[in-house]
């Protein structure tokens, strides 16, 4: 055979091995439902990817086959102008340079999007390689089982949110980092971690009179809502400041205050308790115990705290 064409088929074979090789970690580096959520999002190359990829093991054994063959043919063209160790040599060392290291670090470092320059080369294979690999892909599919979407720990979302935000490419800032980071932490955490005990708790007598006296002491705590108490001890409404002004004082707290306060289990969570903050409309829980004895409350402010992952503080915070 003449030393021209064997180079030029030398040549052809190895790009189609570095294409194969390529397309082999470009493709199933790229997991199905992660393009399927490109692709809902726009991202057309991850549409066209996701058409090849979404049958991981059809996919496999199309490009595997037609690596293996495309070596083999590359075995067998430089076995006729060179003797079988020196073929077997030679074939080796190219299509490890240029069939698998340069091209799988090419496609590792682009990722899928570098396939797209291949379409019509896994058009071509899928065609002739059906007959094969299809029933193949099947019995994979049976005994084996399809891929499984990645799932991921609220520890692994956490770290993988600040690796992004660490990231100079990444347009995920700190901020976002901390605040989402908090967000998957926060339905971990119970009422009871994040509670104010009932014995730091200011507290509103029913049977009292909203005075001068007693406006000062609410304007010194800076507190908006005050659980009541009746006279056996028992919590039944919340003053809320802002219904006492402009009122004529004194006035009864029996007058003013709203007879409905809610209740939430020290063991509950904090998604769960953010929910029934929507549900109730309301900024204030009283937190109780097994045994449904009041320990302490719970506000919507520090459970959005707890999601900031930052203390909260207003115009009153800090003053004596």
């Amino acid at each position: 055979m003449d030393i021209l064409i064997v180079v030029v088929i030398t040549i052809v074979l190895l790009f189609l091995s570095a294409a194969f090789s390529g397309l082999n970690i470009g493709l199933m580096m790229a997991r199905p439902d992660e393009l399927a959520r490109k692709a809902d999002q726009g991202d057309e190359v991850a549409k066209k990817v996701y058409g090849y990829r979404k049958n991981g093991n059809f996919l496999i054994v199309c490009v595997l086959l037609s690596n293996v063959a495309v070596i083999s043919i590359l075995s067998l063209v430089l076995e006729s102008v060179a003797g079988g160790i020196i073929a077997g040599v030679t074939t080796t060392l190219l299509v490890t340079a240029f069939g698998e290291i340069l091209p799988q670090s090419l496609f590792s470092r682009k990722g899928y999007r570098l396939t797209r320059h291949f379409f019509w080369l896994l058009d071509i294979i899928f065609v002739l390689l059906w007959p094969i690999a299809k029933p193949v892909s099947i019995l994979l599919d049976k005994y084996i089982g399809h891929e499984l979407p990645a799932m991921y720990s609220h520890d692994e979302f956490k770290h993988m949110i600040q690796d992004h935000a660490e990231h100079e490419s990444s347009a995920i800032d700190h901020d976002e980092s901390r605040i989402i980071a908090g967000a998957l932490q926060f339905s971990a955490t119970l009422v009871e971690q994040i509670m104010t005990p009932i014995a730091a708790v200011m507290t509103i007598e029913l049977d009292d009179e909203v005075d001068a006296a007693m406006v000062s002491r609410i304007k010194r705590e800076g507190h908006s809502r005050m659980p009541v108490v009746d006279i056996e001890g028992r919590y039944v409404g919340i003053l809320y400041s802002k219904d006492i002004l402009g009122r004529t004082l004194p006035n009864p707290v029996s007058h003013v205050y709203r007879d409905k306060i809610n209740d939430v289990g020290k063991s509950t969570p904090l998604d769960t308790v953010l929910s029934r903050f929507i549900q109730t409309k309301s900024h204030l829980f009283l937190v109780v115990d097994d045994m449904d004895k009041a320990i302490g409350i719970v506000t919507l402010e520090d459970v959005m705290e707890e999601i900031l992952s930052r203390e909260i503080e207003d115009e009153f915070d800090g003053e004596s």
